[in-house]
């Protein structure tokens, strides 16, 4: 199964909850760079067996696509072992969801092989247990993320457009980074419906003005309405990420932005010649610097589901 990465298209923070989680409130979308999970059956025992994986990403019992099959074989008693292969593509420590992304396609292929019947919400709560961005995977498209991040709703596609990713040679700590915000504490209760929707989230902030992009189908009231509140941060800690942005601009980006808590940079084109043109420029002037640059296009819920579970029983 294809596990896509996604890209933030807002990220606004709303403050620090007393259970010490941040409230957030993304517009979230899903691209077609992929990271590749093959699942099988083993009817010869009960174990899970992980192979691939990168150096940072093992293939271990730590890699959240090992912890995801140990999740479903408790909640299902599953009664065979699997064995799972891992083809990492996607970035990790990127701002690119990579590890989470793997997790949702590792327990929709689960779900698919042993027929257990889950639909999105019940993974998606499950998944939610392993990391708050992990349940948008589930679903991918493009989707408004409260609360902790798990809380979704499916949005308005966005037009399509190509993005030009840069991934420097570190990454960003995202709890670090949440904590150097320092955010306000919210009060308690919260000022805000226990379940923020589409209709009752925020005025203030890039999200709420990114929902009427989206209803416009505009492309150019989408780059209008991009932001993301971790900027501030990661920008001040890695001053050459500003610089990437600036670059990205000047060679024909329609703009640029990070995605999530970074540190990668992502630049923004309609035009597929355009950004691969974009993307080998900055490969040559970062070649030395060990930067990871990459194209990849929008990807739609419908897209998503069609992609073929690989496995094999």
């Amino acid at each position: 199964m294809q596990a896509p990465a996604k890209i933030n298209l807002t990220l606004d923070v709303l403050g620090r909850r007393a259970d010490g989680y941040h409230q957030v409130v993304m517009v979230m979308q899903t691209v077609d760079l992929v990271d590749v999970v093959t699942v099988s059956v083993n009817r010869n025992h009960q174990t899970i067996l992980l192979q691939g994986g990168s150096e940072e990403a093992p293939p271990d019992q730590t890699n959240l696509v090992y912890r995801t099959a140990a999740l479903v074989q408790e909640q299902a008693q599953l009664p065979y072992g699997v064995e799972i292969e891992l083809d990492k593509q996607i970035p990790v420590a990127a701002g690119l969801a990579g590890g989470s992304s793997d997790a949702a396609a590792t327990m929709k292929a689960l779900n698919h092989l042993f027929s257990l019947g889950w639909d999105d919400k019940k993974m998606e709560s499950l998944l939610a247990r392993l990391g708050s961005d992990i349940p948008f995977l589930v679903r991918g498209g493009t989707a408004l993320a409260t609360g902790r991040g798990e809380a979704l709703h499916s949005l308005p596609a966005a037009p399509a457009f190509w993005v030009i990713l840069v991934k420097p040679p570190f990454g960003a700590s995202t709890p670090q980074v949440y904590k150097a915000l320092k955010a306000k504490s919210l009060p308690e209760p919260l000022p805000w419906p226990e379940e923020m929707t589409p209709e009752n989230i925020p005025e203030e902030g890039y999200s709420a003005n990114m929902l009427k992009a989206l209803r416009t189908g505009s492309y150019q009231a989408v780059l209008d309405a991009m932001g993301n509140d971790l900027e501030k941060v990661t920008l001040e800690w890695f001053p050459e990420l500003k610089v990437l942005k600036e670059k990205l601009v000047c060679l024909g980006c329609d703009r640029a932005m990070m995605s999530g808590s970074g540190p990668t940079i992502l630049g923004f084109t309609d035009e597929e010649a355009k950004a691969r043109s974009i993307a080998e420029k900055i490969a040559k002037e970062t070649e030395t610097l060990n930067y990871r640059v990459m194209v990849a296009r929008t990807l739609g819920r419908e897209e998503a589901d069609e992609w073929i579970v690989d496995c094999c029983r």
